[in-house]
């Protein structure tokens, strides 16, 4: 499948900044099943930094603008070609160790109610494999959470997110890290964009990676029941959200800031 993104990030500041710092991680994924025709970050009145590859592999850039300004623009261009690998994610070169995707943050900590949430299904799938368990696991939390918009901020955790059975993309994630954990099974928060099935969907998304000794990582979307396909364009990776942004800033002089996001993803012909 053919995709085509355009993705532009505004901030406005309430005060004119002195000076604004950016990292930004908004570049594909290389691992096989995933060609790269063309590229593009850019960022008005910065100057970009050369590329750097983190040791989760992400691909980052630091942008710099000393220009006093009180708004700063970030716009994506690009069109890759994908491949359905039913969510396996080989090919993919990074240096971290997949157990230190065992660690907990605070947005993925869980309680006595994940806890038992985990160990029902443990005990249903406890001839199955760690695999099988994961699609239980996957269907388990797209059954128990109700998609809705507004219930939850970047800051809520899974242990909220399990108690009031609703949320985004981000928090269907973060619960599935938090149960995935406390099974055993190394996970980790991914960000990218999706090619939207309607008119309503968001093409930025959210989704997790679990780690099996015999495959290597797998990415289950727990919002949408599925494992990624060709569908799915994988950006960057974290312990969780905010681990895991793919813009992070710093802004000297100014305060309080805007923010306004447009993303395309789109389907072109074939090349």
């Amino acid at each position: 499948m053919f995709l085509k993104i355009n993705h532009k990030t505004k901030y406005k500041y309430e005060r004119p900044f002195l000076s604004l710092t950016q990292s930004i991680k908004l570049f594909p994924t290389k691992y096989r099943g995933i060609k790269i025709l063309n590229w593009d970050v850019s960022v008005k009145n910065a100057t970009i930094g050369k590329k750097i590859i983190e040791s989760n592999g992400d691909q980052t850039v630091i942008a710099h603008t000393s220009k006093i300004n009180k708004n700063s623009e970030i716009v994506v261009t690009g069109e890759v070609e994908t491949t359905n690998n039913n969510g396996i994610i080989s090919g993919y070169k990074e240096n971290l160790n997949p157990l230190v995707y065992l660690r907990e943050t605070d947005l993925t900590k869980s309680d006595s109610g994940i806890k038992r949430f985990v160990s029902k299904l443990l005990v249903k799938n406890k001839k199955k494999n760690k695999l099988s368990f994961a699609h239980s696991l996957n269907s388990a939390i797209y059954e128990y959470i109700k998609y809705s918009t507004g219930a939850s901020e970047i800051s809520t955790p899974a242990i909220d997110i399990f108690n009031s059975k609703k949320g985004v993309c981000q928090d269907f994630a973060h619960l599935m890290i938090s149960s995935s954990i406390y099974a055993g099974i190394p996970a980790r928060y991914v960000v990218g964009y999706l090619l939207p099935s309607d008119k309503n969907s968001q093409a930025t998304h959210a989704w997790v990676e679990l780690f099996f000794e015999d495959i290597g990582w797998i990415a289950f979307d727990p919002s949408n029941n599925s494992c990624t396909n060709e569908r799915y364009l994988r950006i960057c990776s974290g312990f969780d959200s905010i681990s895991a942004a793919p813009i992070k800033g710093v802004a000297i002089g100014s305060s309080d800031e805007e923010l306004d996001v447009k993303v395309s993803v789109q389907q072109i012909p074939q090349q």
